[in-house]
């Protein structure tokens, strides 16, 4: 009984007592300005779904970016599958926890600190600027292709999935070509074989991608 008393009021020393009521915990045994997250208490306001920062979702949990698992579940839009783990797909740059166009990111342009603000508060190939030039239409304020840009294809915010390319302002599955640093590249779509299905398709077209930065495989011509 000494024992279990002991044990006991250690816990209550804690700090973080979390009381459970009914099959789910209540926040009564957290500090103030705290909540129950799980089995644990964490700053109110906290969304328990969020990482720590510099964590990302590796399925239930959180952990270290470019280690999760692949079949733990990556991000269809914004990771890939590479030797196992998810990685931030091609076109795209791991920034903390995060994976963003440094091109067209005002909070990461040009690299991964590079924020933007004041009076050129718009990010544009790699810069920061007043208002986006050219072709560029501004979503947010990213400057971007709508008619290439896999994170705004078409139109802003709509993204193609990481295994599709955006082409003529359509998502389209593709494959990557490792060996040509732009089209043509004679040959090697011969036997396109898609991303998306796995099936022989008989031959598809070389399109050069600004967004993955190389040449791609897809079908049925580039526009």
């Amino acid at each position: 009984m000494r024992r279990w008393f002991a044990w006991w009021l250690s816990v209550l020393g804690s700090g973080c007592l979390t009381v459970y009521t009914v099959g789910e915990s209540s926040d009564a045994g957290c500090g103030d300005g705290q909540v129950v997250c799980g089995d644990i208490c964490v700053a109110a306001g906290t969304d328990c779904d969020e990482c720590p920062e510099g964590q990302v979702r590796c399925g239930d949990s959180c952990g270290a970016p470019d280690t999760c698992m692949c079949d733990q579940g990556c991000d269809a839009e914004l990771e890939m599958c590479g030797d196992g783990v998810c990685v931030c797909r091609l076109g795209l740059t791991r920034c903390g926890s995060a994976c963003v166009d440094t091109r067209t990111d005002p909070d990461h342009c040009g690299s991964c600190d590079g924020a933007c603000g004041g009076e050129e508060a718009r990010c544009q190939e790699g810069d920061c600027v007043a208002q986006c030039q050219g072709a560029r239409t501004s979503c947010g304020t990213a400057c971007v292709d709508t008619t290439v840009d896999s994170l705004h294809c078409g139109t802003c915010e709509k993204r193609c999935k990481s295994g599709e390319v955006c082409l003529a302002g359509v998502c389209r599955t593709f494959d990557e070509i490792g060996d040509c640093a732009q089209c043509p590249c004679p040959g090697v779509c011969d036997e396109f074989d898609s991303a998306e299905g796995g099936d022989e398709n008989g031959g598809g077209e070389c399109c050069d991608s600004p967004f993955v930065g190389g040449p791609v495989c897809v079908e049925e011509g580039c526009d």
